[in-house]
């Protein structure tokens, strides 16, 4: 039953999603050692591959959820089927208000901690490679807002030259196609890397790896290494921080300016606009606009930010 299933969600999943499926789904079936008919499987059942299984594996909240939402997705598609009244996987997922409260909730970098970031060198932690990548994508993440996997992907057909902007064709979800007007301080990157591509990409170089073939997976590895270098082993920040502090600096910047707002925020950061009217009626904001927020940045990015971004990295 679950490679009929999992051949149907072929087309609307990841390879990498579809293997932790099977992976939770094996779990399951390897805990309940012996034949056993899908009808058999109770909340009573279901419970104990909880508590007994899953709880006590060391594996975080995260990953027991996930595991037991790739459960409860079979048997929501077993109910669909026929072959199932119930979905006894709903509702399995509840932890204690203690467990939600010391789960360590991911944050925005601090201006310390970005200044830390940009004078390091990451050649001289992961090797020159992949090195001078993360430090042209760690400027540009946060500078943008970008996804790690939006900055990879961008192809120089992509880049707007006469606009200092960029265009994201796909994304995570449809909202994520957009133009991004680039920062004066991350356009110099955006040129240099141009003018040196050596097979289309703005980023050259980067080997396609993972269940996926995603040209960010190696990139992110190398970049966990890295961080974890120069900040030491804190979980609550990671590469999407960028994004987080790009976010934190909008907001800030829309108390000093009519520039930002609401609505520019989530244009800007590929998310649906916070009205109805915006989110399917609009037809979006004209480039000009999207520059201006951008240039908002200006308000709010601390001055010892600006000048590490400005300036040549100190070598570590």
């Amino acid at each position: 039953m679950m490679e009929q299933w999992l051949k149907e969600m072929r087309d609307e999943h990841t390879r990498q999603t579809i293997a932790q499926h099977r992976a939770a789904i094996s779990q399951f079936v390897k805990f309940r050692s012996g034949n056993m008919s899908i009808r058999s499987v109770d909340r009573r059942a279901a419970g104990e591959f909880v508590s007994n299984f899953l709880m006590v594996s060391g594996s975080g909240q995260k990953t027991i959820n996930r595991k037991i939402s790739s459960l409860s997705s079979m048997w929501r598609w077993l109910i669909k089927r026929g072959f199932v009244e119930i979905n006894p996987w709903i509702g399995q997922g509840s932890f204690s208000a203690r467990a939600k409260r010391n789960t360590e909730r991911k944050r925005a970098y601090r201006s310390d901690e970005l200044c830390a970031l940009f004078k390091s060198s990451p050649e001289n932690i992961v090797g020159e490679r992949y090195g001078r990548i993360i430090s042209d994508l760690q400027r540009l993440a946060l500078l943008t807002g970008c996804r790690l996997g939006e900055l990879c992907d961008i192809h120089a057909n992509d880049v707007l030259t006469s606009q200092k902007a960029f265009q994201i064709p796909s994304g995570k979800t449809e909202n994520a196609r957009r133009v991004m007007p680039v920062h004066q301080l991350g356009w110099p990157i955006i040129e240099r890397r141009l003018s040196s591509t050596s097979d289309g990409w703005l980023f050259s170089g980067l080997t396609p790896a993972g269940p996926d073939a995603k040209r960010s997976w190696i990139v992110a590895k190398r970049f966990a290494t890295f961080r974890q270098t120069a900040l030491g082993p804190d979980k609550a920040v990671d590469f999407h921080s960028f994004r987080r502090t790009f976010a934190t600096y909008l907001e800030r910047a829309s108390t000093q300016t009519h520039a930002v707002n609401t609505s520019t925020i989530a244009e800007l950061m590929g998310h649906v606009k916070p009205t109805l009217a915006l989110a399917v009626y609009s037809s979006g904001l004209v480039p000009a606009q999207l520059r201006s927020a951008i240039d908002a940045l200006d308000l709010v990015l601390e001055t010892e930010v600006i000048a590490v971004l400005a300036g040549e990295r100190t070598r570590s």
